[in-house]
């Protein structure tokens, strides 16, 4: 049986053919997998199947820009009847006229259609007459791409006929557009779910903490990157497993469920609880959980979802902290000094028990209470105390000082503490009773002094003894002839020999002599010459040769004279006992050089004495240890091991400074920095 269709019936097949067609072509675009689709190729697709239609010509597709100056062609589509450069040409001239004018602009302006059966007729665009001249264009339409509030651009359809834009093609092509609007605006929602999954997803893996997904079964559905790296397993391995035979280890897995059922039959959203972790390599981790209910409203049911923070380190580091502590607390707690820790508004925090019995207090009565209250025993109103000054910089630094409520005078070293989180600045203060240490070291001068002595009185004895036969003689000569004329030079001759004999003992008796500590303004020179006095016939006995180059123009240097005069003897006396050791007999290189010289040295003056011998030197890998106590180059009871030790505290004592340069089997220079006196002239001036 054969059916005959209207002319109606069949342009309205038509239609839906078209539109079938255009949908087909949507849903193909949606479906397929290429990562480059775009609302672009979108567009041009659906304007490629528009231009079907017989009676169209060009139809082109556009969005306005973000300051709504113009619109941005996106397609231009043309049929074989128009020349596409042209066309391209005068849709650029239209796109940039804004107005009412123009129909694609007046489309987005007022968000409805514009239709235009005749474009010769009426007061439109110059650009769009021009283009109607030049192609035959003779009638157009302009439709936003509008949908839920979206604007994609607006799609322009010509045509050379007038007229075309019927009532039943301009429904069409309403739905048409809408159904474009729509596959724009389903386009955009998936490629934002798309981003936004991704996002999330880039959240969960990168995140510093275990997330795992629990079913209502307690089976494992998800297991980000973070979880596969502490435990070991990737998510494959572990899906659809129990999660407590994964996440805890044998002794916890009991425990753990129960926790976590509570949350399963709803009596609690979530938990915070702490376990240890079997990780695949049999390693065991420490992990804080926590646990909270996810709904799944389809089935009614309720799963967990576990984040968890390896907090293996940090326990480790607690404990490790915790022995730190216990350990410091321990050597705190056994440091025979007085040890302080003090704040830094110079409130004592914490003492150990040698603070308590120096200051003869209790703890209640030391710690909280002011470092000057307790080490000093107060200060008057308004009085600035030093030694709070010096807490307060926060430096480092060592220095002596009486302390009252010690009971005695201590070296006290300041050492600012690092400070940690949640914890105040503060200062470790350890004060060490110099008081026997005082004693000890003065009895050891003394010992060396004394020892000095009874190496000198062998040579002093010789040197006294000349003058003294000297004295013999020519007083036996005014006896054999009182009324000779030159009896006078003798008597002369003998004052002179008594003076000498006076003088060489009144130095070895000043040098014996016990003296006060304190620093005066004196004459190097003079220091030099009284050393000399005293060793002149040791050295003459060892043929040894002295050269003296110290001016007589260096200023004063500030010091305690026989402090420095022990120096110089030590050094000398290791000068003879080196160049004896090389040249045990006469030798035109058996000297000591002593030099004086002044120099400046971080904005001070000094004078610079510089001792040297050609002697046996120093070996290399002792120059470190010259300075100790007790060390000693020379043979059993032949040195103490103190002179050099002593020497250089003396020299420290006195504001100046010690040092030793040596060429191992050639020579070796002591060389003594002291200070220049202020205000002080030259050696004459003394």
């Amino acid at each position: 049986m054969t059916v005959t269709l209207s002319q109606k019936e069949i342009k309205l097949l038509r239609q839906h053919e078209r539109r079938n067609k255009l949908l087909t072509a949507i849903s193909e675009l949606n479906a397929t997998e290429d990562t480059q689709q775009t609302p672009h190729s979108l567009l041009k697709e659906c304007c490629r199947i528009i231009l079907d239609k017989e009676e169209f010509c060009l139809v082109w597709a556009g969005i306005r820009d973000a300051e709504d100056t113009c619109i941005t062609p996106l397609v231009v589509l043309t049929s074989g009847r128009l020349p596409k450069e042209d066309c391209m040409r005068l849709v650029e001239q239209v796109i940039i006229e804004m107005n009412e004018s123009n129909p694609a602009a007046c489309a987005l302006l007022s968000g409805n259609r514009v239709v235009i059966q005749d474009i010769t007729v009426g007061q439109y665009s110059p650009t769009l007459h021009e283009m109607a001249a030049e192609t035959g264009v003779r009638s157009c339409s302009s439709w936003p791409l509008l949908h839920k509030g979206y604007e994609y651009g607006v799609i322009n359809i010509h045509s050379d006929q007038a007229g075309v834009f019927t009532e039943s093609e301009v429904d069409f092509l309403s739905l048409v557009i809408a159904d474009i609007s729509l596959a724009l605006y389903s386009q955009e929602m998936r490629s934002r779910l798309e981003i936004e999954r991704d996002f999330n997803r880039e959240i969960v893996d990168t995140v510093q903490a275990l997330m795992v997904s629990i079913s209502p079964g307690e089976e494992i559905l998800s297991f980000n990157s973070k979880a596969e790296e502490v435990t070991g397993y990737s998510q494959e391995e572990v899906y659809k497993n129990y999660w407590v035979d994964v996440l805890m280890s044998p002794e916890n897995r009991i425990q753990c469920q129960n926790l976590v059922s509570e949350i399963l039959k709803g009596s609690s959203d979530n938990m915070n609880f702490q376990t240890t972790l079997l990780t695949k390599s049999n390693e065991t981790r420490i992990i804080k959980w926590h646990a909270s209910n996810r709904p799944d409203v389809q089935q009614s049911k309720v799963g967990l979802v576990l984040f968890g923070i390896d907090i293996t380190q940090q326990v480790q580091a607690d404990l490790a902290l915790n022995r730190a502590i216990a350990k410091w607390e321990n050597l705190f707690t056994s440091i025979q000094d007085p040890a302080l820790i003090v704040s830094s508004d110079n409130i004592i925090l914490d003492a150990n028990p040698a603070t308590f019995a120096a200051a003869r207090k209790t703890r209640e009565e030391v710690i909280d209470k002011k470092v000057c209250d307790i080490l000093h025993g107060g200060r008057a109103a308004g009085a600035l105390c030093p030694l709070e000054a010096q807490i307060s910089t926060r430096k480092s630094m060592i220095n002596e000082a009486e302390l009252r409520g010690l009971n005695g005078n201590y070296l006290i070293t300041l050492s600012p503490l690092t400070p940690t989180k949640g914890h105040q600045e503060a200062t470790l203060l350890i004060a060490r009773d110099l008081t026997e240490e005082e004693q000890m070291k003065a009895e050891a001068m003394r010992a060396a002094q004394l020892a000095s002595v009874g190496e000198l009185a062998a040579g002093v004895a010789h040197e006294i003894n000349n003058p003294i036969n000297g004295i013999i003689n020519y007083a036996q000569i005014i006896l054999d002839d009182p009324h000779d004329s030159e009896n006078i030079d003798n008597l002369h001759r003998i004052i002179k020999e008594g003076k000498r004999i006076a003088g060489i003992v009144s130095n070895l008796l000043d040098f014996a002599r016990r003296h006060e500590d304190s620093q005066a303004p004196v004459v190097l020179q003079q220091i030099i010459i009284n050393c000399i006095d005293l060793i002149n016939h040791q050295l003459k006995k060892d043929s040894i040769i002295l050269e003296l180059n110290v001016p007589d123009t260096l200023p004063l240097i500030m010091c305690n004279s026989q402090q420095i005069q022990q120096v110089l003897l030590n050094i000398m006396s290791n000068a003879r006992y080196a160049l004896n050791k090389r040249y045990p007999e006469e030798n035109p290189n058996k000297r000591i050089i002593i030099k004086g010289e002044q120099i400046n040295q971080k904005q001070k003056s000094y004078i610079r004495l510089t001792i040297n011998d050609k002697g046996t030197g120093i070996e290399h890998d002792i120059m470190d240890r010259l300075f100790d106590p007790f060390f000693s180059t020379k043979p059993n009871g032949e040195g103490t091991g103190l002179g050099l030790s002593i020497s250089h505290g003396l020299v420290l004592e006195n504001n100046g400074f010690l040092r030793v340069s040596s060429e191992m089997g050639r020579s070796t220079s002591l060389i003594i920095d002291l200070p220049v006196a202020e205000a002080s002239g030259g050696a004459d001036d003394n």
